[in-house]
């Protein structure tokens, strides 16, 4: 009877509670040993697991991961019973009040999060990796915190006072502060640690406000944002592809005509410094848009979902992680070509060149989706030699001879990969998809950039169908596709945080990285938006596509038709992948003197 009375109280007996605190009848806070928050709750009558996941999370989807949380239960709770709900899962206006009930000193300022640090007797003390995933949702922001706070030690003492600082917060917890002095956050200023490109993490704050201020009016032909040129800015370059999105030289050059029109400007070379560009909303990036907004609400909404999802696992060398590398295109297909440059044959010499270092240096298993004829190893030389060998290595291969094809058995073979490792009882976080690709942009856009899977779309079921993926036996196992909401913002929050880590790398190699938005979860084409395929259907979590540089620009072909360019690439890959499972700055800088004394 003891033990039914206990069950009565809570579904699954939680880790030794630091803390607990009543934050309203039928709720309670708990802060565990290992620093973790959970919020208590038990469901009202008649409440199955969804309607509870809606009422404290916002999102049935949560379901999935509260079920997980409470020993794997099913859709029918028991009435009395107190469920676990994670922290980083709740409301945000439920979040915001669980972390005040638990750290009643915090404050709300303009600057940030004041956050006051508490000691818990015997057990353990905060740190800053937990501070900084309570408030910012990834526990890699603590270098930004410890530069921003002036912090020589990483250990805290009980009472001292931290400073969140606004552009890192959680949306959640950056609405409540005071409004800043300025209408736009100002990250010229920002502390050590923090890309002045619009974000910190960007699986943290990827809903960040504009650095860049607008205005916004209407007049007879609807609402439309303000901006003023500054010295030496472009309509292309510093209107339509920063507040548009759009990258492709034809959509930026259509659409800069039809900003020139609406704004009145007759030369799009002679524009004054100051003039007022007119960009109608029908246009702009959600981002963009005035706080509110329908669009910036959903965009914003999606963003803090995806963004609960940081990868917490540490693997030491890679060590039992599996890294399925991918080069674009290949065979028929040459991918983006100019000025006699394929994307396929660069792409995959710096495709072979991370898997080398990878097997070299690191213990992780790392699987090809392509080869190009017999070459496994880099070429010595600059200027690559022209190859249409390239072939899937699904089984049997398939010599690429269609170019969608060629893409659909990519991500049936990641697929079967990710099962395989399943299977084995592999963690899911610890299997990686990366594809490697060159884009061919308008000319003045330079630098790497980043596709992350939008979750919002990836639903519904797909396959394809006809005698040449029938005959391979990844399609055989499994010929449709299809992911649940929650898989799917946890993949777009995992892949985000992967996609973060390497433009970090690539910046500490002094490559050139997209100036706005480097990361991106979709192609707008044509006014279409669409998540390229490989990413669309790859069921693997953490999946990314790299675009490692421009063909178009001539400053990125050239540098790409040099082998040190490549290797530098492919080293940058290598520490992003060494840096999202944890693995300290000083065994990076160990890989790099041993790749030079190379």
């Amino acid at each position: 009877m003891l033990l039914l009375a206990a069950f009565a109280l809570l579904a699954v007996a939680p880790p030794r509670s630091a803390m607990r605190v009543e934050l309203e009848p039928g709720l309670v806070v708990s802060l565990d040993e290992g620093q973790e928050i959970h919020l208590e709750a038990a469901p009202l009558e008649g409440e199955g697991l969804w309607a509870f996941s809606r009422r404290l999370c916002g999102d049935a989807s949560a379901s999935e991961a509260i079920a997980e949380a409470n020993g794997g239960i099913s859709r029918g709770l028991r009435s009395g019973v107190r469920y676990r709900v994670p922290y980083r899962l709740l409301r945000p206006e439920l979040m915001v009040s669980v972390a005040r009930s638990l750290f009643a000193e915090d404050k709300a300022r303009e600057d940030g999060w004041h956050h006051t640090v508490r000691g818990f007797g015997e057990l353990a003390r905060e740190n800053l990796w937990r501070v900084s995933q309570w408030f910012t949702g990834s526990g890699k922001n603590f270098p930004a915190i410890r530069a921003h706070n002036r912090l020589s030690e990483e250990e805290l003492v009980a009472g001292q006072m931290l400073v969140v600082p606004r552009q890192l917060l959680l949306p959640a917890f950056r609405a409540v502060l005071p409004p800043p002095a300025l209408e736009t956050a100002d990250l010229s200023s920002a502390p050590q640690g923090v890309e002045a490109t619009g974000g910190i993490h960007s699986a943290t704050d990827p809903a960040a406000p504009s650095r860049y201020h607008l205005d916004y009016q209407k007049d007879r032909k609807g609402e439309y944002a303000v901006y003023r040129l500054g010295p030496g800015e472009a309509l292309y370059s510093s209107v339509v592809v920063r507040f548009t999105g759009r990258l492709l030289a034809d959509d930026v050059n259509a659409l800069a005509k039809e900003v020139a029109l609406r704004s009145g400007i007759s030369d799009v070379t002679d524009i004054p410094v100051g003039y007022r560009v007119k960009i109608p909303f029908e246009l702009l990036l959600p981002e963009h848009l005035p706080a509110g907004h329908p669009r910036r609400s959903e965009y914003e909404a999606a963003m803090a979902a995806s963004a609960r999802f940081g990868n917490q696992v540490q693997a030491l060398g890679l060590s039992g992680v599996t890294v399925i590398l991918d080069a674009g295109h290949g065979g028929a297909d040459s991918g983006a070509s100019f000025a006699g440059v394929w994307e396929s044959l660069y792409v995959y010499d710096v495709m072979v060149r991370v898997r080398h270092l990878l097997e070299t240096y690191t213990a992780a298993n790392v699987i090809v989706t392509v080869q190009d004829g017999d070459r496994t190893l880099p070429e010595d030389r600059d200027v690559l030699s022209f190859s249409r060998r390239h072939r899937v290595l699904t089984t049997p291969p398939y010599e690429i001879e269609t170019a969608a094809i060629g893409t659909n058995l990519r991500w049936y073979l990641a697929n079967s990969i990710y099962r395989q490792r399943r299977k084995k009882k592999v963690d899911p976080k610890k299997v990686l998809f990366l594809s490697l690709h060159a884009d061919s942009l308008h000319p003045s856009l330079r630098g790497a950039m980043v596709y992350v899977p939008d979750a919002r779309l990836r639903g519904g079921t797909y396959g394809r169908s006809g005698p040449v993926y029938a005959a391979r036996k990844e399609y055989k196992e499994a010929p449709k596709v299809s992911f649940s909401s929650h898989s799917r913002v946890q993949s777009e929050g995992l892949s985000r945080d992967l996609a973060d880590d390497l433009l970090r790398a690539f910046r500490r190699h002094k490559l050139a990285v997209h100036k706005d938005k480097p990361i991106r979860e979709k192609i707008i084409r044509r006014r279409q938006q669409y998540v390229p395929a490989v990413l669309r259907y790859n069921a693997v979590p953490a999946k990314v596509l790299l675009e490692l540089c421009n063909l178009s620009n001539e400053k990125d072909r050239r540098l790409l038709q040099t082998r040190a360019q490549r290797q530098k690439m492919a080293q940058a890959v290598v520490e992003g992948l060494l840096a999202y499972y944890g693995v300290p700055q000083r065994e990076l800088e160990t890989l790099r003197v041993a790749e030079a004394a190379r």
